[in-house]
């Protein structure tokens, strides 16, 4: 190796050290510091069996049914919130799901019922001036006679 080439790659060496020093040294500064990992969420899930709603019918038909089972998801501290309201839970389900014909009711999408019992219970916990103990209103059976 010649002398040329030496000093080429000592200053090379050196620049690529103090680039990495350089950026340790920048990263250990206050605010740039590692990001946190996303702490896990504790869900709970809290059923609501065997809500059963008769249809309106159109064309004056025969009486038909729906069944539906709800279930609530909500933090560790909302779950015993959920299972004191189910009794209201239930009331505002009925009251959201009676109001559609069969032929409605076989529209409609397992997303579509979820938006609808969602917008009727923030209407209802609205008017009750309290809190909804769960963030989300999952439907988990769906059958309509």
């Amino acid at each position: 190796m010649n002398s040329k080439s030496l000093i080429a790659a000592v200053v090379v060496a050196v620049l690529v050290g103090g680039a990495g020093a350089g950026g340790w040294w920048y990263y250990q500064q206050p605010g740039h510091a590692a990001p946190a990992k996303p702490k896990p969420v504790d869900y709970r899930f809290v059923s609501l069996d065997k809500i059963i709603v008769m249809l309106k019918s159109d064309a004056g038909g025969d009486a038909s049914y729906m069944a539906v089972d709800l279930v609530f998801r909500s933090g560790p501290d909302g779950e015993a919130k959920v299972k004191e309201q189910l009794p209201l839970l239930k009331s505002v389900a009925v009251r959201a799901l009676s109001q559609l014909s069969r032929e409605r009711a076989n529209a409609l999408g397992i997303d579509d019922y979820q938006r609808l019992l969602d917008k009727s219970y923030r209407a209802a916990f609205a008017r009750e001036g309290c809190e909804q103990p769960f963030s989300e209103v999952m439907v988990s059976k769906l059958i309509i006679e």
